[in-house]
């Protein structure tokens, strides 16, 4: 038995056909036919059933594949690590963040490149919930991840990215776009859109009307920022989102609560059990390293005179 044999084996288990089988791993047909021949007169059964035209698994080779499947994703790995170490400039980072960063990641991919200029990495983004980012991390279908802190019995690594302000988003024809800030007790008659409750902000911000003593008078939910930006630049309603990061495209004006609430932190998280390959981790180690980002980019906008509404 060799590897060779194995990868045939895989493949014709994918495809169920020996002339897409052989085509797909580009060698005759006979070449592959003997091969699986020699594997199965070796192990003693036969792993395919060849009466009709579509080969079929018998069921010692369903179970073979099993552990055929397993061995080949072990040695893949093995071999894309050494690839990795090769060309340390080069690699993949797959990459997910809940949906309030989406104006923040590129920036901080874009210093990433300007620092390291002549790099080949490239990135795989993924805008997810806090939940399924998690899920993606302990799955390792995911490298890094970024929302709020995990509180899941099996511990992530993080990285304090900074706090991420919770703002009240009004219309610019509502009689509160004058103002700059606002008391959230003010406003317990207006209409509110909100995250629906598969969002896990959701909970976040009814803690923060509990605090407040506010029941809202929910009108709209949605699990889309960009569908709640729309129903309040149409004056449908007010909302409480986490500040919107980009530049105004919307009829809306985001006002401070002037009420002391729950602070939203911001993290970036990782796997420590779970190999990082060098792009992977040059990426975090450029994030740790120039500390809390996030405050930093906000601080920059500030700066800059740049609006913080979409």
């Amino acid at each position: 038995m060799n590897l060779q044999q194995l990868y045939y084996f895989r493949t014709l288990a994918e495809v169920k056909h020996f002339t897409k089988a052989a085509i797909k791993l580009m060698v005759t047909q006979p070449s592959l036919s003997h091969s699986i021949n020699d594997l199965e007169a070796e192990l003693g059964v036969s792993l395919f059933d060849r009466s009709n035209r579509q080969v079929t698994m018998t069921k010692y080779g369903g179970l073979f594949l099993e552990y055929v499947n397993h061995s080949l994703n072990i040695l893949d790995e093995g071999r894309a690590k050494l690839d990795d170490f090769i060309d340390p400039d080069q690699g993949t980072v797959a990459l997910s963040y809940v949906s309030s960063l989406e104006a923040f990641v590129p920036y901080l991919v874009a210093q990433f490149y300007k620092l390291n200029q002549g790099i080949q990495i490239m990135f795989q983004f993924q805008q997810s919930s806090n939940a399924a980012i998690f899920e993606s991390l302990f799955k390792g279908s995911i490298d890094l991840g970024m929302g709020t802190r995990c509180l899941s019995k099996e511990p992530l690594m993080t990285h304090k990215l900074g706090e991420h302000e919770l703002v009240l988003l009004v219309s610019n024809d509502h009689p509160l776009a004058q103002e700059e800030s606002v008391d959230l007790r003010q406003i317990r008659q207006e209409q509110f859109i909100t995250y629906s409750r598969e969002c896990d902000i959701r909970d976040y911000i009814d803690s923060i009307f509990k605090i407040i003593g506010i029941t809202p008078r929910i009108v709209s939910e949605t699990a889309h920022d960009t569908m709640i930006y729309s129903f309040v630049a149409a004056n449908y309603g007010v909302a409480l989102v986490p500040a919107p990061l980009g530049i105004n495209h919307y009829h809306v004006k985001a006002l401070h609560i002037q009420n002391e609430v729950p602070k939203r932190e911001i993290y970036l998280m990782w796997k420590d059990v779970r190999y990082l390959s060098p792009a992977v981790s040059r990426f975090r180690d450029f994030i740790v390293e120039n500390g809390q980002m996030l405050d930093s980019y906000r601080a920059e906008m500030i700066a800059s005179k740049q609006d913080l509404t979409i």
